[in-house]
Parts: C-alpha cells; sequence; structure tokens
C-alpha cells in the first residue's frame, strides 16, 4: 500500500486536524482502559515537535447514534490525554478554534451527519477549525466511511498519523494472492460473519487456520455435529462448508475443536470436557478442551507466523478461561515467529492474564479494521 509519510516540514507552521480513535471503555463515568489514548500519543508528540501551529482532535466515543448524549462527551477524555501528552488540552464543545495548541472536540457521532459521511458536516468541520492538514491516526475506525474519518482528505493534503503508518505496515505483508510458508491463522471470537472474508482470503494463502469460540462452533455445525444449545450461526451453515471445501482443495490445515468445555449455562457451577461428537441436548460449548488446546498449542510452537484475532471461549468467566490463556502463553512464547494479534476482545485477554504487548511483534489496535485490512478491502 502506497502512501505518503508524515514528515516535520508538511505540518510546520499548520494547523493540523487530526482525527483519532479514542474510543476508550467506560464504566460508572470513568475510564477503564486507555490503550487507544496511548497509542496516539507519539503522533501528538510529532505534531508539537514539529512546530505545528495548532493541532484539533477529532474522535468519537461510544454509539451515540447521532444524539448528545452527555455521558458519551469526549470532554471526559480531557485529563487523561493530558496526562500523556504532558500538555494543557482544551476541550471545544462544538467545531471552533480556540486558543491552546491543542484542542479536543465533542464527540463527532453526536452529529447524525457523521455516519452518514455527509459534506456538510465535513465542511463545517474545516470551516471551523481553519485546518491546512489532515492526519489520519485512527486505525480502529479507519474501515468506517464516517465524515471525520474520510471527508477532511478529499479537500487537505492528508498523512497517515505514525500508529496508521505502523498498522499499514505490519499487516500489509500479509495480503497476498500467494501462499505465505509458516503462516498460521487463529480465528476465534463470537461471530462468523465478521471473521468471512479473511478466512475465505487466507485459504489461498496461509498453512493453517486454526477456529475456535462460537466461530468453531458454526463450523462444528457445517459439518454435521450436534452442538446441544452452543450459540451459532445457522444462517452461515453454507458459507461455512464453502469455506471448508476451500481448505481442502488448496491444501490448507484446518483445525477445529475435537473437545470442548461444555455446561448447561454459562453461569452453570457443574462443566464437563466433551468430544464433540458427544455433545447433545442442553450442553453448552464454552471452551477449548484439553485436546484441542495440546493440538493448537503444538500447531502455534511450529508457525513462522501468527496472526490471531477474537479469543478462544468465554475467557471472562474463570471456568472457561483456559483454551484462551494458553493460547495466548504459547504465541507469547514464539520469540522466534512474527506474532500479530489483535480485536477488542483478544486485547481485554492481554489485559485479564497479565501478558505484556511487547511478547508480540504487533498488536493491533483495530479488529474489524484489522479483518477488513487482511481480506484486502
Amino acid at each position: 500500500m502506497k502512501f505518503e509519510k508524515l514528515t516535520p516540514e508538511k505540518i510546520k507552521n499548520k494547523i493540523v486536524l487530526i482525527r483519532v480513535d479514542f474510543n476508550v471503555p467506560l464504566r460508572d463515568g470513568k475510564i477503564t482502559e486507555t490503550t487507544r489514548i496511548e497509542s496516539a500519543i507519539p503522533t501528538l508528540k510529532f505534531c508539537a515537535e514539529s512546530g505545528v501551529k495548532r493541532v484539533h482532535i477529532l474522535t468519537h466515543l461510544g454509539r451515540p447514534r447521532g444524539e448528545n448524549v452527555p455521558e458519551l462527551s469526549t470532554k471526559i477524555l480531557v485529563p487523561t490525554v493530558e496526562k500523556f501528552l504532558g500538555e494543557k488540552i482544551e476541550f471545544r464543545p462544538d467545531f471552533t478554534a480556540g486558543t491552546a495548541r491543542f484542542q479536543l472536540h465533542e464527540n463527532t457521532r453526536f452529529h447524525p451527519g457523521e455516519t452518514k459521511n455527509d459534506p456538510k458536516l465535513t465542511q463545517k468541520i474545516l470551516d471551523g477549525t481553519h485546518a491546512e492538514i489532515f492526519i489520519s491516526d485512527c486505525f480502529g475506525a479507519a474501515h468506517r466511511a464516517h465524515a471525520s474519518v474520510v471527508g477532511a482528505a478529499h479537500f487537505l493534503p492528508a498523512f497517515p498519523g505514525l500508529l496508521l503508518q505502523s498498522e499499514i505496515e505490519s499487516l500489509a505483508p500479509f495480503v497476498s494472492e500467494k501462499r505465505i510458508p509458516g503462516l498460521t491463522i487463529l480465528v476465534g471470537g463470537a461471530k462468523l460473519k465478521t471473521k468471512i472474508g479473511v478466512l475465505k482470503n487466507f485459504t489461498k494463502t496461509a498453512e493453517n487456520i486454526c477456529v475456535g469460540g462460537a466461530v468453531a462452533t458454526t463450523f462444528l455445525g457445517a459439518e454435521g455435529f450436534d452442538v446441544g444449545e452452543s450459540f451459532f450461526e445457522p444462517d452461515h451453515l453454507e458459507i461455512a462448508r464453502e469455506i471448508l471445501l476451500e481448505v481442502e482443495k488448496n491444501g490448507v490445515g484446518f483445525h477445529r475443536p475435537v473437545d470442548a468445555v461444555c455446561a448447561d449455562d454459562i453461569d452453570s457451577a457443574e462443566t464437563a470436557i466433551l468430544p464433540v461428537e458427544d455433545i447433545s441436548g442442553s450442553a453448552r460449548i464454552f471452551d477449548l478442551g484439553t485436546h484441542t488446546i495440546r493440538s493448537f498449542s503444538e500447531i502455534l510452537a511450529h508457525s513462522k507466523i501468527i496472526i490471531w484475532n477474537g479469543p478462544m471461549g468465554c475467557f471472562e468467566k474463570s471456568r472457561f478461561e483456559n483454551g484462551t490463556r494458553e493460547v495466548l502463553k504459547i504465541i507469547a512464547a514464539q520469540k522466534s515467529a512474527t506474532t500479530i494479534i489483535g480485536g477488542g476482545d483478544t486485547l481485554d485477554a492481554l489485559r485479564k492474564f497479565g501478558v505484556d504487548r511487547d511478547a508480540f511483534t504487533h498488536v493491533s489496535t483495530g479488529g474489524g479494521a484489522m479483518l477488513e485490512f487482511l481480506e484486502g478491502k
């Protein structure tokens, strides 16, 4: 992917408009995790060190759906951004220009025109901020055709920020039409629907594909297994069968659970590890079984490149965390392999199990964006 890199001379003495992804998780009015803010700080510091005149920061927060929702005001972000940036941030409740070097504007999704990519909203932003340069550093939202994400790039010189550049450079080598030796794809999470494109793409290029979570349950259903009362996507059984035919045709190793941790309910105290052929009745799949964890671990240990998106089960519950935890540990231990992980739940697992982000070659800030990029969109 070709792009023009951001350099100091391009933004010196300029008014910069930067779209970041500060869509951090909130609980009871407090920020519970700051990775997305921290990830954009290098670009903001780069702007300061390059001698910009002003920086106007745009982001969304939550899903206000075009309404002004006070608890989703970006004003809550100001103290945290100031802490990491080490500089005063001026909050702007609209798109007008203030006096501080760094100005954070109100939630872009308070405006109905944001998600519709309304050119009137884009023009309102440009007229109010008097921006001369646009920087995109919001990889987590970069696959959305929204006014603040793509609109300004049609009117101003536009560059990727340091975060976006890093994401592109880290992921681009794996957007290929040819087989990539030693590549293992590990896909989990709740829905196959969001993973179809990337799985189809890797049926041509990967050596191994491993599936867990509810994604795997849909594949089990496609193979004719009884999955009891487990969550799966009946509307995607045929697509799952098509993917299975593709991996067989292309000689890709396809690995799904051979056993699973089951219970009648997610809060049930009683669990059992069952071979997939023995699952029936009220049983529900919540995690990988012992044999599956061992099998996946062996495949990962012999891989040269690992790309992982999505947990292996309901890891939020301690009784169903083994699959995700063990997979995470084996990937983190692969010091000689290229390891790329991403997705919100995957990053939550990092935090829960205390694994350092530096253990991996690249930790993507995007979930859906990472998948769409690897899909080749």
